[in-house]
């Protein structure tokens, strides 16, 4: 490892190595081989403070003392999530700790080896068209976004390279510039309140928006089962409690849109319907907040799982995501209904415009538009004449909500870095972004100039074990590992993953040892698929010209990248004929989504007819009699002969009931194996002679991810994903 170029006089932050890891102090990481992960600024503290007392007991008060400045409120709680932290981050158990122990009623102490610190910083040998490092990913000035297009190295780093490192700004850029400094003056700036909690409720609290008076909360609500309802609830003030949240769009859809009316008279919100469509709504509201009157359905927006709503600051105009005549884009729309106008049109094959943001003096817009080459977002603004500019080149593939920051010229942003969702800000003046520190997901501003975020945070483990108990977790990573995929033989396990900062797809033995990266997924998070022989994956991404994002083989070896298809067309999740060189998939291909099939080798795919219109992943059985699809927006399933009299015939299956949700499925050879959710998750299984079917385990709800999936190697081991946490709740900074 070459020496750094400009070692601290700190010896300990160039970094020390703790048994197979390299704790880079300075990166707030943890390096080995190709894994990266990342550790929060207390929890790096921590951690160098355990490695000076290499093998001696460190006790919780002096942590209080030296890390916690010793505050004694803070620190208890915090100390025992730091701990946690580092355990998850080096894949430790506190039963048999290989790196981290804990000395009942005294402290904690490291017995892994400790280097003593040298000059040196880690190296990456990361795989041929596999995901790169961050040192590669980044410049001496990757916190600068170029606004030129010849450019796309250099600002593609918040979506390769910084992981949780962003999280860690010692300043806080909130407050930011007052509206009387010059462009390119001195920034005023001022750091940021601590986190204010306005709802923290059982369940998913993914979107919220305070009224102009600052008296009540409008937010999205799934409370483990049915869909996200919109609610309200007074906050609290004045010595009085917030009140209990009171639903608002009963029976409207799944809510993933919303906006005060400027005079907090009325609600707009968008949802999707059962059909998959989107509705957009009003809810006129009392001076006491309660809804006066029936709600009123105001036309048809774009069904997109994203922020979609934004309502004009002198009332006039509901600016949200529609599709006219083929085209999505952003649309303006009177409040009391009407026809809607187009104010601008995005490019063929990318979703609609999106989290649109007013500025503050309403001559602005801001909005995400996706680059349908390659699936990835930036930020635009446009005026009401319709006169749309690029303001970043940031190429992300996840951005989960965006706001005007007090000045009205920034933007506060949300994107996911490391598996966190993390909020940073766009500087008009140089066109930088800086981290606030501060994980978050849809912003909104406030009138007072507050912000109000959804804090969502989730890790998924892989599991594996058995129907009818908890499975055991089978591997340890913070990165959030997804999709597991047995091999044919049950001695490895294929999975998807952003353990080296980019989501890539990964292969480790069935024991979790041995993982490493194979290739880049272009921000795609399909399931892999194992070849008959086990020699080779299919998978979604980057392995087109210029990385374009199409259906993929690599070999199981990593050797022998290849693209099968890569035409900018979408595909869900391919899946190899049992004995036929050919790989299934469902595409977009042509304008609406089919069943195709592609020679393994690549070359022209045939579209194959079904009955319904086909989600996005189908399975076949074993002996080629047939396969399973799911039908598009629904949770039935078909099962499709392709043998015999009846080749070509369909039959439905139905694993949902009423009030449940299917949340993945998997072929067996006893039949259609269901994950569904309800008042309980519970396996099911659809025998195939067509016999009632029948329960093979149950757990609670949020024993796995909001949309887990799973597999059923050949031995008939359960692999599945498993939620470790799930916290998602309303917080404001001012």
């Amino acid at each position: 490892m070459p020496p750094p170029p400009h070692p601290s006089q700190d010896p300990w932050q160039d970094g020390f190595q703790l048994g197979d890891w390299w704790v880079d102090v300075s990166g707030n990481r943890l390096v080995r081989d190709a894994e990266v992960r990342p550790l929060r600024h207390k929890a790096m503290a921590l951690l160098v403070m355990l490695a000076r007392h290499e093998g001696r007991t460190v006790a919780r008060e002096d942590i209080v003392n030296e890390v916690w400045d010793g505050n004694q409120f803070v620190a208890p709680k915090a100390i025992n999530t730091a701990v946690w932290t580092i355990r998850q981050a080096l894949g430790d158990d506190p039963d048999t700790p290989r790196y981290l122990e804990t000395i009942a009623k005294k402290g904690y102490r490291l017995v892994a080896p400790v280097s003593h610190p040298i000059a040196r910083e880690p190296t990456h040998d990361a795989p041929a068209g596999g995901p790169r490092s961050p040192s590669t990913d980044l410049g001496v000035d990757a916190a600068h976004v170029s606004g030129s297009p010849d450019s796309p190295r250099r600002s593609r780093w918040i979506a390769t390279g910084l992981g949780g490192a962003l999280l860690l700004a010692a300043a806080a850029w909130w407050a930011g510039s007052r509206p009387s400094a010059a462009p390119d003056g001195p920034r005023s700036v001022s750091p940021l309140s601590a986190p204010e909690a306005l709802s923290q409720e059982e369940g998913v609290e993914y979107l919220a928006a305070q009224s102009p008076d600052g008296r009540h909360l409008a937010f999205a609500w799934w409370r483990g089962q049915g869909v996200g309802e919109l609610h309200l609830r007074d906050l609290a003030s004045g010595g009085r409690p917030a009140s209990p949240p009171r639903p608002v769009s009963h029976g409207a859809g799944d809510v993933h849109g919303l906006a005060w009316a400027p005079d907090g008279h009325a609600l707009a919100f968008a949802a999707m319907q059962a059909d998959g469509s989107c509705a957009l709504w009003r809810q006129d509201l009392g001076t006491d907040g309660r809804a006066t009157k029936e709600r009123q359905r105001l036309g048809r927006c774009a069904p997109l799982y994203t922020a979609t709503l934004a309502w004009s600051p002198d009332g006039r105009w509901l600016v949200y995501s529609g599709e006219q005549d083929g085209a999505g884009g952003l649309f303006l729309m009177s409040p009391q209904g009407g026809t809607p106008r187009r104010l601008t049109t995005a490019a063929p094959g990318a979703m609609a415009d999106h989290q649109p943001s007013w500025s503050p003096d309403g001559r602005h817009i801001a909005f995400v538009r996706q680059d349908p080459a390659d699936g990835t977002r930036d930020v635009y603004e446009t005026t009401l004449e319709g006169e749309p500019r690029r303001l970043t080149q940031l190429r992300l593939h996840h951005v989960h909500g965006l706001a005007h920051a007090p000045d009205g010229q920034d933007l506060v942003l949300s994107t996911t870095v490391q598996d966190l969702r993390v909020l940073q800000r766009w500087q008009r003046h140089d066109g930088r972004v800086v981290p606030l520190g501060l994980e978050g997901s849809a912003p909104s501003r406030a009138s007072d100039g507050s912000l109000v975020y959804a804090l969502m945070r989730s890790h998924v483990s892989l599991a594996q074990g058995r129907f009818d108990a908890l499975p055991r977790r089978a591997m340890q990573s913070i990165a959030s590992d997804r999709w597991p995929r047995p091999d044919p033989r049950g001695e490895r396990v294929a999975f998807v993953s952003r353990r080296s900062g980019s989501l890539a797809l990964w292969v480790a033995h069935a024991d979790g040892s041995q993982a490493r990266a194979l290739a880049d997924l272009g921000g795609q998070s399909e399931a892999p698929a194992w070849s008959p022989d086990g020699r080779q994956l299919a998978f979604v991404g980057a392995c087109g010209p210029g990385r374009r994002v199409g259906l993929c083989r690599i070999g199981a070896d990593g050797q022998g990248l290849a693209p099968v298809a890569a035409d900018a067309a979408g595909y869900g999740s391919p899946q190899w004929h049992p004995t036929r060189p050919e790989l299934w998939t469902v595409s977009d291909r042509g304008g609406r989504w089919q069943l195709w099939r592609f020679p393994a080798k690549g070359g022209a795919g045939q579209p194959e007819p079904t009955e319904h219109e086909p989600g996005r992943a189908l399975q076949w059985a074993a002996d080629s009699s047939g396969f399973v699809y799911q039908t598009r927006g629904s949770d039935r399933l078909r099962w499709r002969s392709a043998t015999g009299p009846q080749a070509g015939q369909e039959r439905e299956l139905v694993p949902a009931r009423h009030g449940e949700s299917l949340l993945d499925w998997q072929w067996s050879p006893r039949g259609v194996v269901a994950l569904v959710r309800g008042d309980r998750e519970r396996w099911r299984l659809l025998p195939w002679d067509g016999s009632a079917s029948h329960a093979l385990g149950d757990h609670p709800v949020g024993t796995f991810p909001e949309r887990a999936r799973f597999a059923i190697a050949t031995d008939g081991t359960l692999w599945v994903e498993l939620a470790d946490t799930n916290v998602a709740d309303i917080f404001r900074v001012r």
